[in-house]
This record gives structure tokens, sequence and C-alpha cells, in this order.
């Protein structure tokens, strides 16, 4: 390799070097919801700021600090909210599916059922004629369809 060649490569490495040294930009922190840390040069919603740009640590105080904790308060905020309202749809979804499978059992017993009847005090069987039997199926039919139909209801 000639000397030549050495030195614009050596001039090379420098200038790359020097560059690199130069670039800078703040580093956020944030964990994912697995708990696993990650450091980025991006803003996320909560993530903070640990290096700023001048490389001073973001707790050093100063305006800019103050106004970006605001906004981490303000996203974690949101966060929390979106993750609630999820919870609560998930929890509604589930609360539905188990009426919609009872509805249809309920409603599958009286078709198929021969005769219906309901249960005294006493332990006694009193059968129901069929207008009855069939205002029953009726009702049946309709909680499947509050249940088991999106928007149908609570």
């Amino acid at each position: 390799m000639s000397r030549t060649t050495m030195y614009f490569s050596l001039l090379a490495g420098v200038l790359l070097v020097g560059a690199l040294a130069s670039a800078h930009a703040d580093v956020y922190r944030w964990v994912d919801k697995h708990g696993v840390v990650h450091y980025t040069d991006e803003w996320r919603p909560g993530a903070t700021r640990i290096v700023t740009a001048t490389g001073t640590a973001s707790g050093s105080g100063g305006a800019p600090a103050a106004s970006t904790a605001t906004e981490d308060k303000a996203a974690n905020q949101q966060i929390r909210q979106a993750a609630d309202q999820r919870a609560v749809h998930t929890a509604e979804a589930k609360l539905r599916a188990e009426r919609c499978k009872k509805a249809k059992s309920v409603y599958h017993r009286l078709i198929f059922a021969r005769r219906l009847y309901t249960v005294g005090k006493n332990g006694q069987r009193h059968y129901m004629s069929d207008a009855q039997a069939d205002a029953a199926r009726v009702k049946a039919r309709a909680l499947v369809n509050q249940f088991c139909t999106p928007g149908g209801g609570a």
C-alpha cells in the first residue's frame, strides 16, 4: 500500500470519527410491557430523556427538562387510559360471549324439548301449554339476538 493511499485512508478515518463524535442527539430510555429497558435516539410516549444534545443529563434542571417531564406525564396518562379502555372492552366482550353462550344453550334446549315445564316450590313439574312454550322460545330467541349480535344491547 502506498503512502498516499495510507494517508487518505487515515484522513478519511479521522474525518469519520470526528463526524461521529460531533453528531449529538438526545438519548431516551423506555421500558416495554415486558419490563425490558430500551435506549433510543427517538422520543416515544413514556420515554425519559437521559442525555441531551449538550451531553448533560436531563435531570440537570432547566425549563426544557420540566416541559419534557410534563409531556412525559401526559403521554403516560394517555397510555394508561388507553390500556384501561382496552381492559374494559375485553371484559365486556368476555361477559357478552358468556351471555351469548348461555342464551344459545337455553334457546337450543327450548327448541328441541318435547315438552316444556316449570318447577314449582315443592319440586312439582307444571307443563306449559303450546302458547306458553312458543312465548318462551320467542323470548329466548330475543336474548340470543341481544347478546350474540354486535350492538345488540347489554
